[in-house]
């Protein structure tokens, strides 16, 4: 009788434990299907993710082709616009140095007219005749007007140039003319004459002497005695 019961207990532990193990195997694999069905990616959703994954690259090389496409386009107007301010500067610099041709063409001309009124003015000095209504221009020096000293000693050469004046106003050569007098007026760069032709009685001329550094005599007015 003790012996069945013996093995009737032992059976029954063992039943116990076996049906314990079981339920332990089928509790971790509820938990895995749990797992898998409520937190695992299903094959939809898989899919889904890698068909958003290629259009994002899509999208993305599409951007780059277009910023690439639209850099291009930019590039030319770059190009052109850098062409354009070449352009224009190259306007301005042909517009300036025509505008220096153009002040040199009408300095030379001033020049000339200037020179021709003076050779139409000297024509018009008949030989003889003292020119009384100027305008005057300087005769020339050879001296440097830093070192010019008025001198009245008679061959030297700033005498020579007063001479030169005299002979510019009157139409007439040195030996042509009586020098009275040529002194000091009231200054150190100041001078005058007074002369007469020779073999015109008494009519002496007064005439006033200027120097112009480094362009010599000048008269500046001529008067009757």
């Amino acid at each position: 009788m003790r012996s069945r019961y013996g093995d009737r207990h032992s059976k029954r532990k063992q039943n116990i434990v076996l049906n314990s193990l079981i339920g332990i195997v089928l509790a971790v694999i509820l938990v895995l299907v749990a797992n898998i069905f409520f937190f695992g990616d299903s094959p939809e959703q898989t899919v889904s993710q890698d068909q958003q994954t290629a259009q994002s690259d899509t999208n993305e090389e599409s951007n780059s082709s277009e910023d690439a496409v639209t850099s291009d386009e930019a590039n030319p107007e770059d190009s052109e616009s850098n062409n354009s301010e070449s352009a224009d500067q190259d306007s301005t610099d042909e517009e300036s140095a025509e505008e220096d041709k153009t002040k040199e063409e009408n300095k030379d001309k001033e020049k000339e007219d200037k020179e021709k009124d003076k050779e139409d003015e000297q024509a018009d000095q008949k030989p003889g005749e003292p020119n009384l209504e100027g305008p005057w221009e300087p005769v020339g020096t050879s001296q440097s007007g830093d070192d010019h000293r008025s001198s009245y000693t008679i061959g030297s050469d700033d005498w020579n140039e007063k001479i030169k004046a005299v002979e510019s106003v009157m139409g007439l050569s040195e030996d042509e003319m009586t020098i009275w007098k040529i002194g000091g007026n009231g200054g150190p760069q100041q001078s005058y004459a007074r002369v007469s032709k020779k073999g015109s009685g008494n009519q002496v001329y007064y005439i006033e002497l200027e120097w112009i550094d480094d362009k010599g005599w000048k008269p500046i007015s001529v008067s009757k005695e």
